[in-house]
């Protein structure tokens, strides 16, 4: 099935603001079956659904997010105001506690989620799991835990999340013993990092290739082995590539 080779990555980022409920509501409305999102923790070590560790080019406001506890967070737009004007300025920061109530009434999707570096950093490790994993175990098994901190994936693993991939810093990396030790469900990775002559069908995670918006390249990657593909335009490309034979 088409949608099954899709990731929605921020949800339906190319009409909506990144990162948003209701931007994973339109992806998913598009037809996604699968959502990535990114994750930020509050001052009080609350997670939000955010990409950035500042809060001007979401928010349209100064400072960073972790400076602020997640009661000011909550008031503040989501809007992307570069992009959309004041199409969206009602629209206010998501909590992933908000997602995870969605997502529970929706039992076919999966999401990535995505502890940022920034994170990780602000909190630690542990208090960093602990946070994003108190908001979604009741829906692990939907769950992905995702990062390009591999510290925290085999931490998560360690803790015994059910479900864990990784975003690869350099292609190479998914060679190494040590991140083979955590046997990843899927790799994640920038497509121009991949080898010419990388055999993607070699590999047991999941390859999921990012940022892919052109029906040819996603076509291109499939058939190189990819198994997903994730694109900021999930509803266009789900249209663009119902005329390809994959």
């Amino acid at each position: 099935m088409l949608a099954e080779r899709l990731v929605a990555h921020r949800g339906f980022r190319s009409r909506y603001p990144e990162n948003t409920l209701l931007a994973h509501r339109a992806a998913v409305a598009a037809g996604a079956r699968a959502i990535e999102t990114d994750v930020q923790l509050s001052a009080d070590l609350q997670p939000v659904l955010y990409h950035d560790a500042t809060l001007k080019r979401v928010s349209g406001h100064r400072g960073r997010l972790d400076t602020r506890p997640l009661r000011e967070l909550l008031q503040l737009p989501a809007h992307e105001p570069r992009r959309f004007g004041t199409a969206f300025a009602a629209n206010t920061i998501t909590p992933l506690a908000a997602l995870a109530e969605w997502l529970h009434d929706q039992p076919g999707i999966t999401a990535y989620v995505e502890a940022k570096g920034e994170a990780i950093e602000f909190a630690g490790i542990e208090n960093c799991y602990r946070s994003i994993a108190g908001c979604l175990e009741p829906i692990a098994s939907q769950c992905v835990l995702i990062s390009f901190d591999y510290a925290f994936i085999a931490h998560a693993r360690a803790r015994g999340w059910p479900r864990c991939g990784l975003v690869l810093q350099r292609w190479r990396d998914h060679r190494s013993s040590e991140l083979s030790s955590l046997c990843p469900e899927a790799l994640f990775c920038d497509y121009r990092k991949v080898p010419a002559r990388a055999d993607l069908h070699e590999l047991v995670p999941q390859v999921v290739l990012y940022e892919v918006a052109d029906a040819d390249l996603a076509v291109h990657w499939l058939g190189r082995g990819a198994d997903r593909i994730e694109t900021f335009d999930i509803g266009g490309l789900l249209q663009a590539l119902a005329h390809h034979t994959l």
